[in-house]
């Protein structure tokens, strides 16, 4: 079912809320002291354990290590949480309205949770949190159109924006704290960080129904120590990316579980110059491109092909038609960077695929500062990229911003603008039409992280982008896989 966000006038209730602030259960009678930040503990063989770097931070919104962040779903919540098409789904929200013009958003905050201390949630501890990812190298660039955030009652703040975005709560999956001086932050989420290990939240409505009261943290500070951790069956789960250069090739019986993610895999064009500045070429070169044999062979599956700019989870596409792409005899030259394997290889093989059209395309695989010259130089007919997009799927860096190596693509930023402006399907529809005319780039796949469970001893799991151990409380966790075959 396609989705349509005209005229977001969200009125959504959040998860499950207590009224107050008591403790979720009745063997916890009062909240917990305040918690150091925790300490590495031993870790008993056959307890179900996940990984963390003790010597970084646990900030979600200032931290940079991935280990750690991949936690932060257990501990924090934000507003809305992203399902695994993308979806917004209110967590600590109780409700969005947008002005007539777009600029301006009101959120409710839900009333009656608390932070892991028995501090009640408010409107300000949003605020603070949502002004300091505005600041931050993880938040900035998808918080770049927020001109404002601003408390306007205890439980209400509004968001003001440069340009309407008719799906704002999309990017504000963003974690609330409630900071501490010199320890990591408190959360509202089902678990708390204390004494290595994280522990059920007695204030979390979610408590009863986790699936571990305690999950002991294994502390790794490398790549390496996380491979053998997980390979010694140390730690449980883990979450990797096949597709990148930097992924850890795991061994030992795990299942793995594939999720969505908003990095798009796509095939540049210098539209300015050269043979590719004719539009009919590009659109016969993107339509001559064989997507499905490119994930499952180079990618080994791992992506979700597509020919549009939104990833195909996020929902059905209008159907669109144009002129099909007339291609000429023509030599072409593909740049790719060198250090990504993976990469070469799907450049390689568009390179034969090309061939089919008439198209003679020479790869030149370039060291990463080579191929970055090379595209600030406009030395290239074609080039292999990778882009992280935001979950609402902003094209603009890749159109008229800092990432437009094969030129600018106003008429087409129009048209994203005006779908953006809406969330409308009509809008959506006109969007897709230019781009698919026009073709500024010709996408391959969005690709896919994921999450690797040893033995296969979780059950119930569904990773998302942003949260791999999202959905905590519907796992069930094995003590052995005699055990679990009995319960099938």
């Amino acid at each position: 079912m396609r989705r349509c966000l005209k005229g977001w006038a969200l009125a959504l209730a959040g998860t499950l809320l207590l009224s107050g602030c008591a403790p979720a259960t009745q063997q916890t009678s009062q909240a917990p002291s305040a918690i150091p930040t925790a300490t590495a503990q031993p870790v008993q063989a056959g307890v179900f354990s996940l990984a963390w770097d003790s010597k970084q931070s646990m900030h979600p919104i200032t931290g940079t290590n991935e280990v750690n962040l991949a936690l932060g779903g257990l501990v924090y919540q934000g507003l809305y949480e992203l399902d695994q098409s993308f979806g917004p789904q209110p967590r600590l929200s109780a409700g969005a309205t947008a002005s007539q013009d777009g600029l301006t958003w009101t959120f409710q905050v839900a009333q009656g949770v608390c932070f892991s201390d028995g501090t009640p949630l408010t409107a300000a501890q949003v605020v603070q949190s949502l002004e300091l990812a505005r600041t931050a190298p993880r938040y900035q660039s998808r918080l770049a159109a927020v001109t404002g955030v601003r408390q306007t009652g205890e439980y209400a703040l509004t968001v003001t924006l440069s340009s309407p975005n008719a799906n704002l709560p999309a990017l504000l999956d963003i974690p609330v704290v409630l900071e501490r001086e010199g320890q990591d932050p408190l959360g509202t989420g089902p678990y708390l960080l204390a004494d290595g290990m994280l522990s059920t939240n007695p204030y979390s409505s979610l408590v009863e129904q986790l699936p571990a009261e305690n999950i002991p943290l294994v502390a790794v500070s490398t790549p390496d120590g996380r491979k053998a951790a997980f390979d010694s069956g140390e730690v449980w789960m883990t979450t990797t990316e096949y597709f990148s250069p930097n992924a850890l090739n795991y061994s030992g019986s795990c299942e793995v579980f594939d999720y969505p993610t908003t990095q798009l895999l796509y095939l540049g064009f210098h539209t300015q110059g050269g043979a590719c500045a004719d539009e009919n070429l590009r659109r016969a070169i993107s339509n001559a491109l064989n997507r499905e044999s490119l994930v499952q062979v180079q990618l080994s599956g791992h992506g979700d092909p597509t020919a549009w700019p939104i990833s195909p989870v996020w929902g059905e596409m209008p159907q669109v038609k144009v002129e099909e792409g007339e291609a000429t005899s023509a030599s072409l030259k593909l740049v790719v960077n060198q250090d990504n394997t993976t990469r070469v290889q799907v450049a390689r093989q568009i390179a034969v695929q090309l061939e089919g059209i008439g198209l003679t395309v020479t790869v030149e695989e370039l060291a990463w500062e080579d191929y970055v010259s090379a595209l600030e130089r406009g030395n290239f007919d074609l080039y292999l990229g990778q882009v992280q997009l935001t979950s609402e799927f902003d094209l603009t860096p890749l159109l008229t911003g800092a990432l437009a190596y094969g030129g600018g693509q106003s008429e087409v930023q129009e048209l994203l603008n005006a779908w953006r402006k809406t969330g409308g399907e009509t809008e959506l529809e006109a969007y897709l039409t230019g781009f698919a005319q026009r073709s500024p780039l010709a996408p391959i796949c969005f690709l896919r992280g994921s999450l690797l469970v040893r033995w296969g001893l979780v059950t119930g799991v569904s990773p998302t982008q942003a949260n791999p151990y999202a959905n905590v409380a519907e796992w069930t966790i094995w003590s052995s896989l005699k055990d679990k075959k009995s319960a099938e």
